[in-house]
């Protein structure tokens, strides 16, 4: 059966600029199952074809093409190519990237992360659901037949849409690849590993930081050590409470030959807390925390000044490297915090550098919740 929406002037104008995706509320309800297909009219005319999720809240509708003889094969296929000739040849992005970043690459809901030869899809899209089989089969005609397509659509994108998780293999087995940036080289899991196996986001602010050096470097949250391995250190301090992580922070660090190190297998804001009452000092303080605003705002700022007044505790004079991962969290308003937690302890200090996530996470108008990641490169002087 073949559904028919029809939009007021509003949504029109909104898809006409670019709009991807309309919350229930801004949108006719119809009484479709999750995933359906709509064709899109105004005033009778075909504006586009739209997947339809009447549960999911915040994306109940999303725009899958402007194109009226709808072939999802071709479509998918037309667009990873495109997106796969922007990675590899644009940004020259190769063996590693995120090769489709949901609206910014016109396919709503959808991520994959790409590791050498395998493919890591996480999914939140109720009519790509039904077709993930379809996915599957693009990506082998344009990649081959010699790759890995894990699929693992977990998370909190996932819960909104009122999906149930699945972490499986659509295709082949193969779980585990090195990778390398910045002439290291970076063992991952793409299954025990967090989200997709490798936060590909951070590729070029590592290249950044390999420019400093410090006598000792405190990584906290260093889930696989990307930065206290990259970055030049006579001896790195690497915090991480998770396990599995661990077992590969330990592979990482001994595949790169690094011999001056310590292990700590604890949650980060002990640690901190814990070097501060010991009056510990270091020369470079890394903070990559996980996104601390996403279950309550108001908790989240808390906990960022926190870790970062601490962390700033632990720097007589050095730089403090600190990021947050929330769409929340502005630009300006994390270097507000910043700017006033280091005034109040009375420190000088300049602002290096500022971190944005990487070329292949691009962000287009007008989905600007694309942007998360934000970070800066601080100078700590006395």
């Amino acid at each position: 059966m073949q559904y028919e929406l029809n939009i007021n002037n509003y949504i029109y104008r909104e898809i006409k600029k670019g709009r991807q995706t309309f919350s229930s509320n801004l949108v006719k309800n119809i009484d479709v199952n999750p995933g359906e297909l709509v064709k899109i009219k105004y005033n009778n005319n075909f504006v586009a074809w739209g997947a339809i999720n009447p549960k999911d809240y915040y994306n109940y509708l999303r725009i899958m093409s402007y194109n009226e003889d709808f072939d999802l094969y071709s479509e998918l296929k037309d667009k990873i190519e495109k997106a796969r000739e922007y990675r590899e040849n644009v940004i020259n992005y190769k063996d590693h990237y995120r090769l489709i970043y949901s609206e910014s690459d016109f396919i709503s809901g959808l991520i994959i992360d790409k590791f050498n030869d395998i493919f890591v899809l996480q999914n939140s899209n109720a009519f790509l659901d039904k077709n993930i089989n379809i996915i599957k089969e693009v990506l082998i005609e344009i990649f081959g037949k010699n790759i890995t397509i894990y699929e693992k659509s977990v998370g909190k994108q996932r819960e909104r849409a009122f999906l149930m998780p699945v972490e499986r293999f659509l295709y082949n087995n193969k779980s585990r690849t090195t990778i390398e940036e910045v002439g290291k080289n970076f063992d991952i899991d793409i299954i025990s590993g967090q989200k997709t196996g490798w936060f590909l986001d951070q590729r070029e602010n590592r290249k950044i930081i390999n420019n400093i050096y410090g006598d000792e470097v405190l990584d906290a949250f260093s889930y696989l050590g990307s930065f206290g391995i990259i970055i030049n250190a006579g001896y790195r301090y690497f915090v991480e409470k998770n396990k599995n992580s661990i077992k590969l922070l330990s592979k990482n660090i001994k595949i790169n030959g690094i011999d001056n190190y310590k292990i700590i297998n604890e949650n980060a804001y002990k640690v901190l807390q814990e070097f501060y009452r010991e009056n510990k000092k270091f020369d470079i303080v890394i903070l990559d925390p996980p996104d601390l605003l996403a279950d309550n705002y108001i908790k989240g700022i808390k906990s960022t000044i926190l870790i970062n007044s601490i962390a700033l505790d632990l720097i007589d004079e050095g730089y403090l490297i600190t990021f947050s991962c929330s769409q929340d969290m502005k630009e300006e308003k994390f270097y507000s915090l910043l700017r006033t937690i280091i005034r109040r302890k009375n420190k000088r200090f300049e602002v290096l550098y500022r971190f944005q996530q990487a070329l292949d996470h691009k962000v287009i108008f007008p989905h600007q919740e694309l942007k998360y990641l934000t970070g800066f490169l601080i100078e700590i002087k006395k």
